[in-house]
């Protein structure tokens, strides 16, 4: 699933910049998770990623589209527990896949392993879990 880290590519390659008017905490792109949609089967079981068996949120005909968007669904969309990500400046258009982290690591929040990401390029700080921790800048 190196869709969701397309836009890694592009960045590095120069084609994709960083707005400056970007607002903080604003999803642009990227896995959309929590975001923009969730999956909802013909038995009104709602998932928040259909990649992800353990990722039930609810059901629809109990518990309500609005109870559901705005409870438990929250967490999916809590950036900051997102291990790597979480410190990198494209976290609002790439985010890697969550479900290959979950089918890989065991954790929904644990970095996508395509990710080849080693720093922030923006404050030179290594990123959690990429194995570049004890790189000095």
């Amino acid at each position: 699933m190196l869709f969701c880290l397309e836009t890694l590519l592009q960045y590095e390659q120069g084609e994709f910049k960083i707005p400056e008017d970007a607002e903080p905490g604003v999803i642009y792109d990227g896995c959309n998770c929590g975001a923009w949609h969730f999956t909802i089967l013909p038995t009104g079981d709602v998932y928040a990623c259909r990649r992800v068996a353990d990722s039930k949120v609810g059901n629809v005909f109990n518990d309500g589209i609005s109870k559901l968007w705005y409870g438990e669904m929250e967490k999916y969309r809590d950036y900051t527990k997102f291990r790597k990500c979480s410190k990198c400046e494209l976290l609002p258009w790439c985010r890697g896949c969550p479900a290959v982290a979950k089918g890989t690591y065991g954790s929904f929040y644990d970095a996508d392993p395509p990710c080849w990401k080693k720093r922030n390029d923006i404050t030179g700080e290594a990123l959690p879990g990429s194995g570049s921790e004890d790189i000095v800048s």
